[in-house]
C-alpha cells in the first residue's frame, strides 16, 4: 500500500505473499484427485508423443510442481498415458466440465503450446480436441488464442481489447485466471454504489474502483478474490454473505463508524487480506453469525475498534493489528472467541488497549504479542468487564504496554500466565 504503511506490515505481506506465490496456479485449490487428472490432462499434450515429450517434458514438470503433484504422481501421469490412456482421459473430460476450469486448461495447453517447436504439428491436433470436447464457439477459440499471443509477446493493449470484446459477447473469464498466464495484464474497472440482490455474486478480482457503498442484501454474495479494492465508503450487509480472500483493501474515505456492517449475516470469513481503513473509521462490526479472521493485517482504524463482534462465535488466528488509535477488539453479549498467534501492535484505548470484552460467553487469548498497546485508565492490553470464569490468557508477551501494572485486568486467574520484553 501506499504512504502510512508500517514498514513491517510490509514485510508481512510480501512473506504472505511468496507462501502463496509458491501454490499460486488456480486449480491448486482443488483435491489431490482432481489436480492429477488435470495434470494428466495437459501431460497428453506435453508427453504423449516422442518429439513432444524431448522438448516439453521440463516444462511440464515444472508446472506439475505448481499444481502440487509429487514427484510419483508425475511418474504415474507418464505410466498411465502408455498403459491407460482412455480411461483416464475418460476421467480427466469429466472432471474439467465448468468453464472456469476449462478456461485455465486451456490457457495452459496454449502456454505449452507456445513453446513446441518439432511437435507443433502434434500440440495443435491436441489443442483443437480439447477445445471440440469443451464445444468452444468461435469467439471461445479467438479469445484464447489471442490473448495468448499477446500474453506471449507481453502486449497488454491488444490482450485489453480482446478481453473487452468477450465480454461484449456474453462471456466471462475470472481476473485471476488471466493475471495467473499474464502477470503483466492490468485492468480496473470503476463503479458507483453497488447493489448485489437476492440470489446474485458480485466478484471483485481485479483492480477496481467504488465511489460510494457495496450492498449485500439477503441471499446476496460478495467475494473479494485476489482482488484490489479501493473504496470511498462501506460494505454493508442484510443477510448477505461476504468473504474476502488474497484481498488489499484501501479505505479512501468513509462517512460511517466502520468499513463493513455486517448485520444478519450467517457466516464471514477473511483469508490472507490486508485492509487499511487510513484513519477514516473502524474496520468491522458484525452482529450476528460465525467470523473467522486468519493470516490477515486490519490497521489504521479510527474513531471505533478495529473489530466491534457481537456474533455467535469468532476465530482470530494468525493476525495483525496495526495503529488502532481506538482499541483493536470488542467482543460483546454473549460472544464465544479464541485468538491465537496474533499481534497487536500501537493499539489505545480507554480501557483495555487492544481487546476489551464485556462478553458473557468464553474467551480465549493464547500465544499473541502486544507491542506498545496503552489504557487510559486499566489493561493496557487486555480488559474483561467481568470477572468470570472462562476468560484465558495463556502464553502471550507484553512489550511497553502501559499502564505496565495491568496488562491484563479481570482475567481468571487460575488461568493467567504472563511474559514481559
Amino acid at each position: 500500500m501506499e504512504t502510512g504503511v508500517n514498514s513491517d506490515i510490509l514485510g508481512y505481506l510480501k512473506k504472505r505473499q511468496s507462501e502463496l506465490e509458491k501454490v499460486s496456479h488456480p486449480m491448486v485449490r482443488y483435491d489431490d484427485s482432481f489436480r492429477y487428472l488435470y495434470a494428466f490432462g495437459l501431460g497428453v499434450m506435453a508427453l504423449g508423443n516422442m518429439k513432444a515429450m524431448k522438448e516439453l517434458q521440463e516444462y511440464f514438470e515444472s508446472l506439475s510442481v505448481r499444481l502440487c503433484i509429487s514427484e510419483k504422481g508425475r511418474e504415474q501421469i507418464i505410466t498411465d498415458i502408455n498403459n491407460y490412456f482412455d480411461f483416464r482421459l475418460t476421467e480427466c473430460i469429466e472432471k474439467i466440465r465448468e468453464k472456469e476450469i476449462q478456461y485455465c486448461f486451456v490457457l495452459d495447453l496454449y502456454k505449452i503450446y507456445q513453446l513446441s517447436l518439432w511437435s507443433q504439428d502434434y500440440c495443435e491436433k491436441v489443442l483443437d480436441y480439447y477445445q471440440q470436447i469443451f464445444r468452444f464457439s468461435d469467439i471461445e477459440r479467438n479469445f484464447f488464442e489471442t490473448f495468448s499471443e499477446s500474453a506471449q509477446k507481453k502486449d497488454t493493449e491488444k490482450a485489453g481489447k480482446a478481453y473487452e470484446l468477450f465480454r461484449k459477447k456474453g462471456y466471462e473469464i475470472r481476473y485471476s485466471v488471466m493475471s495467473y498466464f499474464f502477470p503483466e495484464f492490468v485492468l480496473e474497472e470503476n463503479y458507483d454504489n453497488i447493489t448485489v440482490k437476492a440470489g446474485k455474486t458480485f466478484i471483485i478480482d481485479k483492480p477496481t474502483k467504488v465511489t460510494g457503498d457495496i450492498i449485500v442484501e439477503r441471499g446476496g454474495s460478495l467475494l473479494v478474490l485476489g482482488g484490489i479494492l479501493k473504496i470511498y465508503g462501506s460494505i454493508i450487509t442484510d443477510g448477505g454473505r461476504v468473504r474476502l480472500y488474497n484481498a488489499r483493501v484501501r479505505v479512501m474515505d468513509n462517512k460511517n463508524d466502520y468499513f463493513m456492517k455486517l448485520s444478519k449475516t450467517a457466516i464471514v470469513q477473511i483469508t490472507y487480506s490486508f485492509i487499511d481503513c487510513g484513519g477514516k473509521c473502524g474496520c468491522i462490526n458484525q452482529t450476528t453469525g460465525r467470523f473467522i479472521l486468519s493470516d490477515t493485517v486490519i490497521s489504521n482504524t479510527s474513531g471505533e475498534r478495529a473489530v466491534e463482534f457481537l456474533g455467535r462465535s469468532a476465530v482470530i488466528t494468525r493476525c495483525r493489528f496495526v495503529n488502532c488509535n481506538a482499541g483493536a477488539l470488542a467482543l460483546m453479549k454473549n460472544s464465544r472467541v479464541n485468538i491465537e498467534n496474533t499481534e497487536f501492535i500501537n493499539c489505545m484505548s480507554e480501557y483495555g488497549g487492544s481487546l476489551y470484552s464485556e462478553s458473557i460467553g468464553n474467551v480465549k487469548v493464547e500465544s499473541c504479542t502486544f507491542e506498545n498497546s496503552k489504557a487510559k485508565y486499566l489493561g493496557s492490553a487486555i480488559y474483561f468487564k467481568y470477572s468470570k470464569f472462562g476468560q484465558f490468557v495463556t502464553n502471550c508477551t507484553y512489550k511497553e504496554c502501559m499502564p505496565e501494572e495491568s496488562s491484563v485486568f479481570n482475567v481468571y486467574d487460575d488461568d493467567f500466565e504472563m511474559q514481559r520484553l
